[in-house]
C-alpha cells in the first residue's frame, strides 16, 4: 500500500485491524442497498452475536471503512496501563493496537513489535518493566501481518535485544518491496529478513509452544495463532485471528489475500481453533474482537473469579461464524466497499512515554 494522506486518515487506513467497537444496534442493521442475501448474511451474524460478542459486527456494515475513519485516531492516543490478561499473557499498547507478551521458561514471546522505535523506547519496555518482565529476554517477534503498526518497532528489537523477528514468506515479501523513499519505510524501519513462518509451525520457546497458521486475507500472508495460556494453574488456549479488516477486492492482489481467501481462511481457523479446544479469542487490535472490554472486566475480579479472556469453545465458534457471515455480505456487495488500501501516511514516531500525562 502506498502512503501520502493526512495524520487522521492514514491511522485508519492502512492499520484497519479496524477496532472500532460500534454499538448492537448501529452494527446490526443492514445496509440500505444491500441486497436480500447481503442482508440475511448480515442477520446471521447478529444472531451470533447475541449481546455478548457485539464488537466484530461494525465488519458487516458496508461503511465499515468510514466507521473506522471516524474513531480509530482516538484509539492511538488512549495509552493503558499495562495488563497481564493470564498468568502468562500480558498487553501493552493503546486502544488502537498494542502487543501481546508471552512470559516462557526461556524468555519472552512477543506478538507484534509496536508502531515504531518511539513506541518501543516509550511504551513497551517501560510497559514490560511495569510487569516485571525483563525487554533482554525478548527471544522472539511475532508480526501477525506486514503492515506497519504490527512490524514498526520490531527492527529496533532485533538490533537492540537481539530478538527473532517472524513473518510469513509473502509479508515477507509485502514489506520488502515497500520503495525505499516511501514514508511507510523512513518512519517505520523493515526488519532484516530473519524467520520465515511455514503453516502449522510450531514455535517453542522453553516450556511454551504457540502454533502458527498462514490465513491469507487482510494482506496476502496474515498470520494467526494458537496461543497456550495459564490461569488459576492450569492451561487453556486462546485463538488469536491476525487482522480483522476486509480487503476490498475479492481476488488476492499484490497488497491483500482478496476477501475470498479471506474466508477460506476464516473457516479454516475456525476448524483448527476448534480441534485445539480454544476457549477464547485475541486481536492485537483490541477493539476488533471486545479485547478492550474483556481488560476492563479483569480489575474488578477477586479470588477464584473466572477469567473474562476464557470465554468458551462457543464464543470462539460464534467469533468465527461472525466473520463468515460478514465476509459473505461483503462478496455480495461491489468491490472497493471496505477500500482501506487508498494511499495513506503512516504515523509519525512520536507518542508519550508510559505514564506520562
Amino acid at each position: 500500500m502506498n502512503y501520502s494522506m493526512s495524520h487522521s486518515m492514514r491511522i485508519a487506513g492502512f492499520a484497519l485491524g479496524a477496532w472500532i467497537c460500534v454499538s448492537g444496534t448501529a452494527a446490526a442493521q443492514p445496509d440500505i442497498g444491500d441486497s436480500p442475501e447481503a442482508a440475511q448474511h448480515v442477520a446471521r451474524a447478529v444472531a451470533l452475536a447475541g449481546t455478548d460478542l457485539t464488537a466484530p459486527l461494525f465488519l458487516c456494515r458496508a461503511d465499515s471503512t468510514t466507521v473506522v475513519k471516524q474513531n480509530l485516531e482516538s484509539g492511538t492516543k488512549q495509552w493503558l496501563e499495562p495488563v497481564a490478561l493470564a498468568e502468562n499473557l500480558f498487553y501493552v499498547g493503546n486502544r488502537f493496537v498494542g502487543v501481546l507478551v508471552l512470559r516462557t521458561s526461556k524468555g519472552l514471546i512477543l506478538l507484534d513489535s509496536s508502531s515504531s522505535d518511539d513506541e518501543v523506547r516509550n511504551h513497551l519496555v517501560p510497559g514490560l518493566r511495569l510487569l516485571g518482565l525483563d525487554p533482554g529476554t525478548i527471544k522472539y517477534v511475532v508480526v501477525t501481518h506486514g503492515h506497519w503498526d504490527h512490524y514498526g518497532g520490531a527492527k529496533y528489537l532485533q538490533q537492540t535485544y537481539g530478538a527473532h523477528v517472524a513473518l510469513s514468506a509473502a509479508d515477507w515479501d509485502l514489506v520488502e518491496k515497500l520503495p525505499a523513499n516511501s514514508l511507510e519505510s523512513s518512519n517505520h524501519a523493515i526488519p532484516d529478513r530473519d524467520v520465515v513462518i511455514h503453516d502449522g509451525q510450531r514455535l517453542t520457546l522453553g516450556d511454551t509452544t504457540v502454533t502458527l497458521y498462514v490465513t491469507p486475507g487482510h494482506t496476502p500472508g496474515t498470520v494467526s495463532a494458537i496461543v497456550p495460556v495459564r490461569s488459576q494453574g492450569q492451561t487453556h488456549y486462546l485463538s488469536l485471528y491476525g487482522s480483522v479488516a476486509f480487503p476490498p477486492t475479492i481476488e488476492p492482489t499484490e497488497r491483500t489475500g482478496g476477501l475470498r481467501k479471506y474466508d477460506e481462511s476464516v473457516l479454516r481457523f475456525a476448524q483448527v481453533s476448534a480441534a485445539a479446544h480454544a476457549e477464547g479469542i485475541l486481536n492485537t487490535h483490541i477493539f476488533a474482537d471486545g479485547t478492550y472490554d474483556r481488560i476492563l472486566r479483569l480489575t474488578p475480579r477477586k479470588g477464584d473469579a473466572a477469567n473474562p479472556f476464557l470465554t468458551g469453545a462457543d464464543f470462539t465458534r460464534r467469533y468465527y461464524g461472525i466473520l463468515h457471515e460478514c465476509l459473505q455480505a461483503a462478496l455480495l456487495r461491489p468491490e472497493g466497499s471496505n477500500d482501506w488500501s487508498k494511499p495513506l501516511t503512516p504515523a509519525p514516531a512520536t507518542s508519550r512515554a508510559v505514564g506520562a500525562p
